[in-house]
């Protein structure tokens, strides 16, 4: 008795074995282009993040070393040759009142600016502290 040859196929049964191989790189493709997408996006996040991060650092940076600094001297302007933002620094009189109609004096505003571009044009993020220097 002769042994049914197995590797006969109806040609029906390789076009649907094309037809699975077709789908299954299509799915493949689809599926890596769209984690390709995302992880393009995760990368754009974190550089945004990084970014913020930098920015909020050297803004601390700069309002701790200006407010041990005199009144005249706190005002500056530099540019992070690296990244192209221009940090700048200005102290303004702060007037308050203590409540009882008397201004309270010697009380200054110190504020830091990071200026820089982004896909959205010119960025400004900035930051203030008062500071008490009575005068000597």
């Amino acid at each position: 008795m002769k042994s049914p040859d197995l590797t006969f196929r109806s040609p029906r049964r390789r076009a649907y074995a094309l037809l699975d191989v077709v789908l299954a790189v299509a799915l493949f493709g689809i599926t890596a282009t769209g984690l390709m997408r995302v992880m393009q996006r995760v990368g754009e996040t974190s550089t945004g993040f990084a970014r913020d991060r930098y920015l909020q650092t050297q803004i601390e940076a700069l309002l701790s070393e200006k407010r041990m600094l005199d009144i005249e001297a706190m005002a500056s302007e530099a540019v992070d040759p690296l990244t192209g933002i221009t940090f700048r620094t200005y102290v303004e009189v702060h007037e308050i009142d203590n409540g009882e109609g008397a201004e309270l004096g010697d009380l200054y505003q110190l504020t830091a600016e990071a200026i820089y571009l982004d896909d959205g044009g010119e960025q400004t993020e900035r930051a203030a502290i008062l500071i008490h220097k009575p005068e000597q």
